[in-house]
């Protein structure tokens, strides 16, 4: 695990997921989304549809064996970072073409205790940026297929580069990591799967 700011911001290489099978099925997941999910009304804030529509499925959950091995690669990964205590996880896809990327943002506010992060399916020649609080200069984590980013959601913001390749889009496989008394406890079909127990 390196480190990009202690107790904020971590990276790992993992080699356990083929990375060629999972590109593949985000693009047959990303087809099934917009056969599934309303149409976006441009400009979108998020950059792709696949991004935008982050709150109406959970990536995570689509039956597929690289995706099971990454939901335990999360996992594993990020289990010393986290408090003792019952947590659940959502999951998205990134997809950009040419031109697109991530423009700065935030996830959750720091009172929520949520960590946050994304795997890199088909990343080449890109990089992600944080700005996180108290610190001057801006981190930069180049990006590299079989990378796993985590970091707090603690008033940091992040973006990724604008993506060049005319032939093959970025793609990221984002997640928010969210202690169980931070969720919305009213009564209502959501996206959150149990994450640790």
């Amino acid at each position: 695990m390196k480190t990009h700011q202690k107790d904020y911001l971590y990276s790992m290489a993992t080699d356990s997921i083929d990375n060629k099978k999972l590109a593949k099925y985000c693009m047959e997941v990303e087809q099934m989304l917009h056969g599934d999910l309303p149409k976006l009304k441009e400009p979108h804030q998020y950059g792709a549809f696949t991004t935008s529509h982050h709150g109406m499925y959970n990536f995570l959950t689509l039956p597929n064996k690289e995706v099971n091995k990454l939901y335990y690669e999360i996992l594993k990964q990020t289990f010393s970072l986290l408090e003792k205590k019952p947590y659940m996880i959502k999951s998205w896809l990134n997809i950009f073409y040419k031109g697109e990327h991530l423009k700065w943002h935030n996830h959750w506010a720091p009172e929520y205790k949520v960590w946050h992060g994304f795997y890199c399916v088909h990343v080449d020649k890109s990089h992600t940026d944080y700005k996180i609080p108290n610190v001057n200069n801006i981190i930069r984590i180049p990006s590299t297929n079989g990378l796993l980013v985590i970091g707090k959601s603690d008033g940091d913001k992040h973006c990724s580069s604008p993506w060049n390749d005319t032939k093959r889009p970025r793609i990221t496989i984002a997640f928010d990591i969210v202690p169980t008394e931070s969720i919305d406890t009213k009564l209502k079909i959501n996206h959150f799967i149990p994450f640790k127990i």
